[in-house]
């Protein structure tokens, strides 16, 4: 993708999130941040049968549709949970809600570009980056990214990551398709065997990919958006 189709990509992405997250509440019934995702919360019970405090960092955030479910579970206790994203009206959601739902003490908010997050090496004991590593650059830059994720992860640390892959758009009045503005867009082949490569000498404790079909309100006109949602979590070694 060329500087200024990613731009576009960026501008369009950034708009889309930036009105759903002023238009809808945290956990509104019939949204996608309706409720957290599953594999989040699973793979966050297997670290807590070893040990009670953890340090999160949740990629990507949003207004918390992971932090503050994982920092409820994690409750009164000596954890850290850092939520980072690139959106004000993301960290600010997300500020909101942490004193909304009284674990403002263990919640920090930072915002960042995930693309350019600085990690402390051997930091953290769970990272989620859930639809995030698909708004990078470019497939170096994803790579770059994952190296940096894996180098702050503790022994027995896991990465819990999901991305959209083999990006389709259409309009919903016409049905007409339209080339989807989405930063990297990785046929899901593609992106399993990267994540597969990477996380090589680590084990693997879930991947699959499923279809997702959303309606969103991203351009002039209402548009679906499809794509294959891969799930992936592996724990170091």
């Amino acid at each position: 993708m060329g500087n200024e189709q990613f731009k576009a990509a960026r501008k369009a992405e950034a708009g889309y999130h930036s009105n759903f997250y002023q238009n809808n509440e945290l956990f509104a019934s019939g949204t996608w941040m309706a409720r957290p995702m599953p594999m989040v919360m699973d793979m966050l019970e297997r670290l807590l049968t070893h040990k009670t405090e953890l340090r999160v960092l949740d990629l990507g955030c949003g207004v918390g549709r992971h932090t503050i479910p994982i920092a409820q579970r994690l409750g009164q206790t000596n954890s850290e949970v850092i939520g980072v994203d690139l959106l004000d009206e993301a960290v600010d959601g997300l500020r909101k809600y942490a004193k909304e739902y009284q674990v403002d003490h263990i919640v920090q908010v930072e915002k960042a570009d995930v693309e350019h997050y600085a990690i402390e090496p051997d930091h953290f004991d769970y990272i989620a980056a859930c639809s995030c590593l698909e708004h990078v650059s470019n497939k170096e830059a994803l790579v770059e990214v994952i190296e940096r994720l894996q180098a702050g992860a503790r022994i027995g640390g896991i990465h819990c990551i999901t991305m959209s892959t083999s990006v389709e758009e259409k309009e919903v009045n016409t049905g007409r398709e339209i080339k989807p503005l989405i930063e990297l867009n990785l046929p899901t082949a593609d992106a399993i065997a990267l994540l597969e490569k990477a996380y090589a000498d680590w084990n693997i404790l879930h991947q699959e990919h499923v279809t997702q079909t959303i309606e969103e309100e991203k351009y002039h006109e209402p548009t679906q958006f499809r794509c294959e949602l891969l799930r992936f979590a592996a724990q170091k070694q």
